[in-house]
């Protein structure tokens, strides 16, 4: 799930066009005029417009693409991995599109959160839900443990190639799973067989090394 060539290629096309955004802009305006570009933006100019449809078309086809994974965990990441290097390279190169990289960073946060509840919500509820995967009220920390080992061996060769990005999903893993093995262990007054909430973060600062 990482930078597809189509966004790689995207961006820097749009960084092209803003490196020689003036005479793009006399482009655009000539192409306007000669109704060989309508725009579908009215509220900005046209050569924003311009921007704004390769940007907005590059988000379609990526939502697109996701849909094609049957694995949830691996759709979501994939959009992070993408959606973060467009907020990467645009936010601070251009105002034009300033407004919608506020949006694409919240949609960033979003895409993290389901990201978490896709991945790591059903390891964890191996410890509170009477499901069938869980076979009780509270199971033992063994089947969590078994759950956790597989979506952690699944998962650990993924690749997040930003270091930031990297090292802010881990946090967000770490934060969500080992604070509530934790308070298991701690209210149920359970001490870890195998392992414990020290192991888990060991573990978990190995993910996304692809």
């Amino acid at each position: 799930p990482g930078i597809l060539k189509l966004t790689w290629a995207t961006i820097s096309y749009i960084n092209l066009l803003s490196t020689h955004c003036a005479t793009v802009h006399q482009i655009v305006e000539q192409a306007v005029q000669l109704h060989g570009y309508v725009p579908k933006i009215d509220s900005v100019s046209p050569w924003a417009s311009l921007m704004m449809e390769t940007v907005l078309s590059l988000e379609e086809k990526l939502a697109e693409k996701s849909r094609s994974f049957q694995d949830q965990s691996l759709r979501f990441l994939l959009l992070i991995n993408n959606s973060h290097f467009i907020w990467q390279q645009l936010h601070p190169t251009t105002s034009i599109l300033e407004s919608h990289m506020s949006d694409l960073s919240r949609k960033i946060d979003n895409y993290i959160q389901t990201y978490l509840q896709v991945s790591w919500a059903p390891v964890l509820s191996c410890l509170y839900n009477s499901t069938p995967l869980c076979l009780g009220r509270y199971s033992s920390p063994a089947k969590f443990e078994s759950e956790f080992q597989k979506t952690y061996a699944a998962q650990k060769l993924w690749k997040v190639p930003d270091p930031k990005l990297r090292r802010r999903l881990r946090v967000a893993v770490t934060e969500k799973v080992v604070s509530s093995f934790t308070k298991y262990l701690e209210y149920n007054n359970i001490c870890p067989s195998r392992i414990t909430p020290h192991d888990l973060m060991d573990m978990l600062q190995e993910l996304f090394e692809g």
